[in-house]
């Protein structure tokens, strides 16, 4: 067997892991920034202008705690399918991964709807041009990121997948 001939399934498989574990580390760097950047205005003494009350200016924990509620469940599947992604992938891991990857793409596009949506309030509302500026990049990481997972998915994961798949059921 020649291991260097990109056709062999040494050669193949390698790519692969490499393409997931970059998608991994992609999301390791996307998680931190997206958090970071989050948290880092309110303890810079800003406030997010979408719980801000417009009549007494206060922030309104109501609204706080339902960012909270919404975004956790979501940032800790992120978490589970990144680190899924950085452990060893096998010919025994690969089904699992490959539908961790698809569900983790779905809800990256049910994430980045709400934040379109809170972007596009933001806009409405005049928020501050450096909060519609970190909305906007929030937005648009997360569109990087789906075109990522798209393409590992898609050109990578899958392909590997439906080729075992195939190989299998006609042994």
């Amino acid at each position: 067997m020649n291991h260097r001939d990109p056709s062999t399934p040494h050669v193949q498989w390698r790519r692969l892991t490499l393409w997931v574990r970059a998608y991994s580390w992609a999301q390791i760097a996307f998680l931190i920034l997206l958090l970071g950047t989050l948290h880092a205005v309110p303890l810079l003494g800003e406030s997010w202008s979408s719980c801000v009350s417009p009549t007494t200016g206060a922030t309104n924990g109501w609204c706080v705690a339902f960012f909270h509620l919404y975004e956790p469940p979501l940032v800790a599947y992120f978490i589970y399918h990144l680190i899924a992604g950085l452990r060893p992938i096998t010919p025994a891991t690969l089904p699992r991964y490959t539908f961790l990857t698809l569900f983790q793409l779905v809800l990256l596009v049910v994430f980045v709807t709400f934040e379109s949506n809170t972007l596009l309030d933001s806009m409405a509302r005049e928020a501050p041009e450096w909060e519609v500026a970190l909305i906007f990049a929030g937005c648009a990481g997360m569109l990087v990121n789906c075109l990522l997972g798209t393409h590992v998915l898609f050109a990578r994961v899958l392909p590997m997948y439906l080729a075992r798949a195939s190989s299998s059921a006609g042994a």
